[in-house]
């Protein structure tokens, strides 16, 4: 490192380097993708001291953006609501919090609040006598009146004093000698506030980073032809400089960070912009290596014919399910005739039906329910806080789309689309706990013992299990 570099410089180089080694340290200590997320946000914002940060993931089966984690500082402000003192802003799990007296002569009329220093560091002297400063130029505008017409004299004020001192949450509150609230106004970061939003490729200034594999730094975004304004009226933050860089491993593209404005209003640098890259290079490894791990996860969960999921899942998920307490019903399903469809078409017809009803069955269910292919034709579907009434209402929308299925789609793209598989029906069988059952291998075998009732009998019904005695 240069060493004649001033102090100041070279403990922030420093500073930043420890950052940099944190962020590989945990990086490497985790395959959860939320996590590997968190960590690359909370790294770049302790770094950088933005307004506004997104870490968009690229979905490659839809050629789309979808912002995964993001933290948008949020503005609010109230006047003349009514309060009975000044209340310190709440620590958010030991969060350092600097708090500056307003005075009116002797009389205590509010205060300046600051919550956590952007760089995790404590505050210091030095912020103090900053954010004193500027309680001063408030206690100035108060006496003028400024406060009596709409406040907007004071708000500068307050995003001034986030200025000074970056700091992740920031609050001024006045009172009069009455103890009524007169001015109440707060910055905070705020996450997920677009989180799952989509942006096609292209679209806007990430969607243009998406596309050409480019990193930005922008001083005037409002000016840049590429600005999408849609977004920004979404998070209620006007972008004024921007860094956007690729997430790339090997060139495949992984997704986009992207930072609006700096807190103390300066324009992001070229020494922040390679920054940025550096720690995209970093998550562009831990991300790519959560995905192997979910996918490899997930294969060992999933069936490979229907997509949904297998034995193994279903056994681990319904006592677990059972342990939370409430409702669970489950259904035990079996194809009726499956044979002679087979006999008639062969296995790869056999097959493709089995795959046909799995996705018939997954249609109909919440993003909650588990529903898994138990061996051959047989299927199970839990239903999460669901009772007996409910759950027969589901089985009975699964039958009756099985019975009305009456040829194969060509979903597949084997060319066998539009075979007949009209009078294939389903049976099934209903229990639900604590009803039926009060443990996970009672809940199965009453149900599959109420699915083998219909299937003796007339076939293609539901049957419910019998109460326990």
């Amino acid at each position: 490192m240069p060493s004649g570099l001033p102090r100041a410089e070279l403990e922030r180089r420093l500073q930043e380097l420890e950052a940099i080694h944190e962020n590989l340290r945990a990086l490497t200590s985790t395959l959860d993708l939320a996590e590997v997320l968190r960590i690359v946000l909370g790294q770049i914002k302790t770094l950088t001291s933005a307004e506004g940060l997104s870490l968009l993931l690229y979905d490659r089966a839809r050629d789309e953006l979808v912002f995964a984690a993001t933290e948008t500082l949020r503005e609010n402000s109230l006047i003349g609501r009514k309060g009975c003192g000044v209340r310190a802003m709440g620590r958010d799990g030991g969060e350092d919090i600097l708090s500056v007296p307003l005075r009116h002569g002797e009389v205590v009329a509010g205060a300046i609040e600051l919550a956590a220093r952007y760089d995790g560091q404590p505050f210091t002297a030095e912020d103090r006598q900053r954010a004193a400063a500027v309680a001063a130029e408030v206690e100035a505008a108060v006496r003028a009146g400024d406060v009596s017409h709409d406040g907007e004299t004071l708000r500068r004020l307050l995003a001034k004093a986030a200025a000074v001192v970056p700091s992740r949450g920031a609050a001024l509150v006045l009172y009069d000698p009455s103890g009524q609230l007169v001015f109440r106004s707060s910055r905070t970061l705020e996450r997920a506030v677009i989180d799952g939003v989509r942006l096609r490729m292209g679209q806007g200034i990430a969607g243009w980073v998406a596309r050409n594999r480019q990193a930005l730094r922008l001083d005037d975004v409002a000016a840049d032809p590429r600005h999408d304004p849609d977004l920004a009226r979404r998070t209620g933050l006007r972008p004024r400089t921007m860094l956007c860089v690729p997430i790339l491993n090997k060139d495949a593209l992984l997704g986009v960070i992207q930072l609006i404005n700096k807190v103390d209003g300066t324009a992001f640098g070229e020494h922040e912009l390679h920054l940025v890259e550096r720690l995209a290079g970093h998550a562009a490894i831990a991300i790519e290596n959560a995905f192997l791990y979910a996918q490899a996860e997930l294969a060992g969960i999933t069936d490979d014919l229907t997509g949904l999921a297998n034995t193994r899942h279903f056994n681990r998920v319904l006592p677990r399910l059972l342990t939370r307490g409430g409702a669970v019903s489950l259904m035990v399903m079996d194809l009726d005739d499956f044979k002679p469809v087979v006999d008639r078409y062969g296995h790869l017809v056999g097959s493709r039906t089995i795959a046909r009803v799995g996705r018939l069955i997954g249609d109909r269910l919440r993003a909650d329910d588990v529903a898994a292919r138990f061996g051959g034709d047989e299927f199970v579907v839990i239903l999460p806080g669901t009772g007996t009434v409910e759950a027969r209402a589901v089985a009975e929308q699964i039958r009756g789309a099985v019975e009305t299925c009456r040829t194969l789609d060509d979903a597949d793209g084997d060319g066998i689309g539009g075979v007949d598989i009209s009078g294939l029906t389903v049976s099934v069988g209903l229990a639900s706990f604590p009803d039926h059952a009060s443990d996970a291998d009672e809940l199965f075998r009453v149900a599959d013992a109420a699915m083998y009732a219909v299937k003796r009998g007339r076939k293609n019904g539901v049957a419910v299990a019998a109460p326990r005695s």
